[in-house]
Formats: structure tokens, C-alpha cells, sequence
């Protein structure tokens, strides 16, 4: 087994042991209270030992787990389905007959996952060709049940890793022998007698929120339709989340809202109008569309309006003006680019509609709800935002924690307006809010979707592209056709080379030996010669003005090309890209090689939000060369006049940015992209991942793949596994 899988296997098992030590603590705990309670009971004491008997604790524990697990890949909720007339599975294991049903056996399963990643090769391959479902279940069953002593003699792993995947073993044989031979009847009976689970049917009646002394929530759908049965479970918090989020949009819907008067331009599609309506007339408004289809523009006429209603009341007032960016109107977005961008894109349409007005500066979520170290918000229900009118763009990236946090600070009778592409990718933290709100049935009065898109005409390939990949069912012929004929776009075959990821002279052999990364470098000659000149004729650091104007010719000479990858590892994820480009870059200077990670022209992006520095997640900076000494470097930003000296920069929280993940560049606009990624990064790909990518473009799509990891891609939609439709 090679370094490379041993390093993937065990980070496995470190990414799921805080689940498992802390459904330990709750089980400890719950037993220590129990006996403390009936420390003084005879009776109580007799049967404390069935209290915490092991399928009682394996129950809770692999509910724990695997809802955990579902959290950190997105999803707010584990559902199991079992349909009418469902006939159970029959096997051999160990010589003994069991019957599973379906969803018994998809709950083993996702509890073995991890240690079915640790077993050997040869078994894993064998699993991994093996088309049959049952067959392979109650193979691997087998292998655990039979091989237990020997199940890791094979892996490097750790003692604390073995550990965990011990226990991970005795949970699933607990689970397996608790569930054989049982139907969804005794699952269901074993749930509602269970101290730890909460039934939302029976305790929402009683109280708005249920007790934190029951970590589990779970949900029993009987659908009428298909006379199916299904059990939804949440952790406690992503209940929590999703049902306040719930509330608080219903609280929001209901406040009365007086129409600001409206003049609404005769250029105006009619979705576009119908959005500019929907959000007049509604306290809470999602609008939804694609790249170019008018989203801001279409929000800048309520602003337009919002600035005359203020003018006129201040003129009735006889008072002093006070502009409607201050206290009136709210601009944010989840990452500081995107807040960024969004700033641009209204205020453009601002002066497009020759509306003299200097909007305030739009900010992250996390900066306009005062979200600091603690990860609580200053503004919420009891101390809720001023504004008038919120307006969030790139909805697409809230999670569910972030959204209820935004919903419940807005005051009674102010304005919530939600923008954003469905069709983009879904946060990184869990939940998918802005699909799931589209597809809400009470909602549907309050969404407006804007089709017409006027950056990508009809004959844009790029639309066309973008087009394809969001059909409902992908026709790979007709992607790889457009791609054929298109000169906006083009595909170029990849070979995907073993890496070994502890050699770092085989990794710089291997990119250095690939003509397509070679090719990109190309792309970048424009910015180099920008830096190059900069060496020659150095900006004037006394002077703001020459500050600003040198920044901003370099961004938008460095936002003629990027390159955009699905992941960090491989040979086509950014690490490795940017690893290549800063050796080109370094090259091309003639500056010392490998000597510090700081350098003339290194253009960087920032990780995470620095609220000191005033840097935000997504800001893209350059780091120059300030005075005569190659030694003296500063990092300089968009509007921003004076440099960040490169030691006031934490490298863990900076990467170099002439290649970012796909997720990175959300709220991004680029003349050219390249998208790069191959098999190895097969997990990570979605349509909605390619969709994101290909609308980050303006004019060229560069695609640098294999033909398998690109058909999988566009043919896998992504599936967020959410509760919050059951709780409208």
C-alpha cells in the first residue's frame, strides 16, 4: 500500500474521531446523571445496569457518527426510506442467514465506510468492481466479521487510529446484530423509547424549541402518494438552525410593507420587472439567474427608488439630507470578493441609470452582523440590524448556520432581498438554503428567476456551455460537439500521472515535463511584464494616487487569465499549478529560487477574514517590491493605499493565486479561465462545480481533463441531503 493511500486513510479516521469521543462524553455523561439521581433508590439502583445497556449506546452512538459525518460533506440531515411491499435482502454471514431491507443495509454500509477504505487492496478493488449491492455488502460484512484481528496489521496507522476504528468495528456489529431480521416497525420503537432522541411530532407542540438534553431530532413522513414511510434525523444544532431559519422567514413574510414609488425603465425585460414587484411588495424576495441576466441592475431600481423616498422625506422635514447609503441600505455578501464585486456591479448600474449616489461599502455577512473570534453576531433578534433595505448577493454560498444568523437580525418592516444562481455550487458549510428556498412551495410568490442573460448572447458558446451542463438530464454528445466548434471554447486531454506526494523533485519533473501546464504559463507573459516594468520604474509609495492606479492596472491585467482548479491535490490541483507558476515566475525575474516564499509580483489571495488589517476572505493582493533592496516587500490590495509588510501576513492563511479552487473563485469574473482537474480528483466533481467554473469566464473557457473525470463531472449532480422543506 503506498505512502500516499496511508496518508488519505488516516486522516479518515482523525476527521471522525471527534464525533465518536463526543458521543462517548454524552454517554458518560447521561449514565453519571442517571446514577446521581438514583443514588438514593433501591429500585433505581437495580436497574442502572439495563439503563446504559450496549444496544441502548451503539444506537446513539452510530446515529451520532454518521449524522457528524453527513455535516462535514454538507448535508443537515440522515433520512431512511423504506417503500411499501419492500422485500428484505437475504445473505450468509459467518454460516448464519440474515435478512436486511434496504435501508438497514445502507446504514451498515455508511458506517463501514471508513474502514472499508482501510482494508487492504485487493479487497477494496474487489468491492469497489463488484456491481451487485447485496453481494457486496454482506462480502464486506463478512471480511469485518471474520477478520477483526487482523483487520489492520497491514496499515501504518497510529494507536489512537486504531483505536477509533476499533470502536468504529464494535458499533457496526452492535448496529448489525440489533437490526437482522427486524423491520422499520422495531427500528422505529427502538427510536421513540430512546432518551437521546426527540421526536419533532410530539415536543414541537409543547415548546418553540426542543431540549438540548436530546442530541438527536428525527421526523416520521408517512407520503400519502406512494404509501412509503420515512424516518429524517438532524443533530440537535442543525435542527435548531433550520427551524429558526423557518420561523424567522415566516415572521418576515408576515410584517406589512408600504411599496416604495417606482419608476421602472422601459429597457426592462418582463422577468425583470416582475422581480423589481416581487421585491417592492415583499418583505422577503429571493431573485434568482444566471451570469448576466440583470440581477444587480434589476435591484439598483429599488435603490434608485429608496434614495428618492429618503430625499422626499428629508425636504418634508425641512431637515438636513442624510444619504441612503448610510442608514437605509445594507450591500453584503458572504466573502469579501464577492462583497467586492457585488459593490461594482450596483454602482455601475447606478450610473447607468444617471443616479448621482455614492453607494457605503459593501461588506462580508459575517463584518455587517458583527460576527467576531466568537462566532456569535452583535445583531440578532434582540438587537437587530437598522437598515431599511438588505440586500445579499451570492446566496448560493450560505449555509444554514449563516442564514439563520442574516434572517433573524432583520428589524420588523425592513427588507430582506436574497441574489444569487441556483445553479452555482452550495456552501461550504452544510445546508443548501438558497436551492432549497426555490423549491419551497409557499415561497414560490416571493421568487423571481431571471432567464435572459445579456452577458452571454444566444450564439455565446460560453452560454451555450453553461446551458447544457444545467439540463436535467446531459447530452455528453452535444457538450463535446460545442466544445469541438465553439473558438470560446476548448477542451484539451490530460494524462493522469502517480504522483508521490513525498517526493517533491518527481512532482516538479512530472509539471515541468506536461506541455499543457507549460502552455498556461503563456497566458501570465502580460503580468510579468507588468511586474518586470515595476522592478524598472517602481511606484511611488508616497503617493496614494500612484498606489491605486499601479494596483489596479495590475489587477486587471492579472483578471485577464485564471486559472481554476476542483481541488487542492494531484497534479491538477492549485498547490501543485501554483507551485509550478512560482518557479516560472521566479525564473523569469531571475530572483534567487526557493529562498522565501515572499517575492517581487507574488500575487496572493487571502484565506480567511483579518478584520485588523481589514482583509477579507477572496481579497487578492500583490506583493512589491517597496525600495531599492530586493529584501523590502509589501502586500498591496484593491483600494487600499498602503502596503501590508509581508511578516504582518501569516502564510497559513495566504496562498498564491495564479491558480484557486473552483470554490475560491465564486463571486470572480475572468476574461479567460482554465479549468484543470483529472480522475483524481473524482469526489470533488459535480455539474454544479463545472457550471460554477465555466460562468467565471467572460470570453474563452480553457478545459484541461480527462475525457472520463469531465463526462462524470457534468453527469453528477450534487445532492445535499437538507430538512429544511419540512419545516415550512
Amino acid at each position: 500500500m503506498s505512502n500516499n493511500n496511508n496518508k488519505s486513510k488516516a486522516a479518515i479516521g482523525v476527521k471522525e474521531s471527534w464525533a465518536s469521543n463526543l458521543s462517548d462524553y454524552i454517554l458518560l455523561r447521561r449514565q453519571q446523571t442517571h446514577l446521581a439521581y438514583s443514588a438514593t433508590d433501591s429500585k433505581a439502583n437495580t436497574d442502572s445496569n439495563q439503563f446504559d445497556k450496549t444496544e441502548d449506546s451503539m444506537l446513539f452512538t452510530a446515529f451520532f457518527v454518521m449524522l457528524a459525518t453527513h455535516l462535514e460533506e454538507g448535508h443537515t440531515v440522515l433520512t431512511i426510506e423504506e417503500a411499501e411491499d419492500e422485500v428484505p435482502l437475504q445473505g450468509q454471514i459467518n454460516h448464519e442467514f440474515v435478512a436486511l431491507y434496504g435501508w438497514q443495509k445502507a446504514l451498515l454500509a455508511m458506517l463501514a465506510t471508513p474502514i472499508f477504505a482501510l482494508i487492504d487492496t485487493q479487497i477494496s478493488t474487489q468491492m469497489e468492481e463488484d456491481s451487485t449491492a447485496e453481494i457486496s455488502l454482506f462480502t464486506l460484512l463478512d471480511t469485518l466479521f471474520t477478520k477483526e484481528s487482523q483487520l489492520w496489521v497491514q496499515l501504518a496507522l497510529s494507536n489512537p487510529e486504531k483505536e477509533m476504528l476499533n470502536k468504529r468495528f464494535t458499533t457496526i456489529a452492535s448496529l448489525y446484530r440489533l437490526l437482522k431480521n427486524t423491520d422499520l416497525d422495531f427500528f422505529m420503537e427502538l427510536v421513540t423509547q430512546h432518551t437521546l432522541f426527540a421526536d419533532v411530532g410530539a415536543d414541537i407542540t409543547k415548546q418553540n424549541s426542543l431540549s438540548n438534553n436530546k442530541p438527536i431530532i428525527y421526523k416520521k413522513i408517512e407520503h400519502e402518494k406512494t404509501s412509503a414511510v420515512s424516518i429524517t434525523f438532524w443533530l440537535h444544532r442543525s435542527w435548531q438552525a433550520e427551524f429558526n431559519l423557518a420561523k424567522h422567514i415566516s415572521t418576515i413574510l408576515e410584517q406589512p410593507i408600504t411599496p416604495l414609488a417606482l419608476s421602472i425603465p422601459k429597457n426592462l425585460n418582463e422577468q425583470q420587472t416582475k422581480a423589481i414587484n416581487v421585491a417592492n411588495n415583499n418583505a422577503f424576495s429571493i431573485i434568482t439567474g444566471g451570469p448576466g441576466t440583470g440581477k444587480t441592475y434589476t435591484v439598483a431600481q429599488l435603490v434608485i427608488a429608496l434614495q428618492q423616498a429618503t430625499e422626499s422625506r428629508d425636504e418634508q422635514q425641512e431637515s438636513i439630507r442624510f444619504s441612503t447609503d448610510s442608514a437605509s441600505l445594507a450591500l453584503a455578501a458572504p466573502t469579501g470578493k464577492a462583497a467586492q464585486r457585488m459593490q461594482e456591479s450596483l454602482q455601475a448600474a447606478l450610473d447607468t441609470s444617471e443616479v448621482k449616489m455614492q453607494l457605503q461599502e459593501a461588506k462580508t455577512i459575517h463584518r455587517l452582523l458583527g460576527i467576531g473570534r466568537t462566532g456569535r453576531p452583535r445583531y440578532d433578534a434582540s438587537n437587530p440590524l437598522g437598515e431599511d433595505i438588505i440586500i445579499v448577493d451570492e446566496a448560493s454560498m450560505l449555509g444554514v448556520e449563516l442564514a439563520n444568523y442574516l434572517v433573524s437580525a432583520v428589524k420588523p418592516g425592513a427588507r430582506l432581498i436574497l441574489l444569487g444562481d441556483a445553479n452555482q455550487l452550495a456552501a461550504v458549510d452544510a445546508g443548501a438554503v438558497l436551492a432549497d428556498l426555490c423549491h419551497i412551495p409557499i415561497l414560490q410568490s416571493i421568487h423571481a428567476e431571471l432567464l435572459e442573460s445579456r452577458r452571454f448572447s444566444a450564439e455565446s458558446g460560453i452560454g451555450k456551455l453553461a446551458n447544457q451542463i444545467n439540463q436535467t438530464e446531459v447530452d455528453t454528445q452535444k457538450i463535446w460537439q460545442l466544445l469541438k466548434q465553439d473558438d470560446a471554447l476548448s477542451f484539451q486531454y490530460v494524462n493522469t500521472l502517480q504522483i508521490d506526494e513525498s517526493n517533491d523533485n518527481k512532482i516538479k519533473n512530472s509539471l515541468s515535463r506536461n506541455k499543457n501546464i507549460s502552455r498556461m504559463t503563456e497566458n501570465y507573459h502580460p503580468y510579468i511584464a507588468k511586474i518586470k516594468g515595476l522592478l524598472e520604474n517602481p511606484m511611488k509609495k508616497s503617493m496614494p494616487e500612484s498606489v491605486n492606479a499601479t494596483v489596479t492596472a495590475l489587477i486587471e491585467v492579472f483578471n485577464q487569465f485564471r486559472i481554476l482548479s476542483a481541488g487542492h491535490n494531484g497534479e491538477w490541483g492549485d498547490h501543485y499549478i501554483n507551485n509550478y507558476l512560482t518557479q516560472w515566475h521566479l525564473a523569469e525575474l531571475k530572483l534567487p529560487l526557493g529562498q522565501n516564499t515572499w517575492f517581487h509580483g507574488r500575487p496572493v489571495m487571502v484565506l480567511q477574514n483579518n478584520y485588523e488589517l481589514g482583509l477579507f476572505n477572496g481579497d487578492i493582493g500583490f506583493c512589491l517590491q517597496t525600495g531599492d533592496e530586493r529584501s523590502r516587500l509589501e502586500v498591496f490590495f484593491e483600494n487600499k493605499a498602503q502596503g501590508i509588510a509581508v511578516n504582518l501576513l501569516n502564510e497559513e492563511v495566504i496562498a498564491t493565486a495564479y491558480a484557486m479552487t473552483i470554490h475560491k473563485s465564486q463571486g470572480s469574473e475572468f476574461d479567460h479561465v482554465a479549468i484543470t482537474f483529472d480522475n483524481s480528483h473524482a469526489r470533488l466533481l459535480s455539474k454544479e462545480l463545472i457550471y460554477t467554473a465555466v460562468t467565471r469566464a467572460k470570453k474563452q473557457v480553457t478545459i484541461y481533463s480527462t475525457k472520463y473525470a469531465f463526462e462524470k463531472a457534468v453527469q453528477t449532480p450534487t445532492e445535499r441531503h437538507t430538512g429544511l422543506g419540512l419545516q415550512f
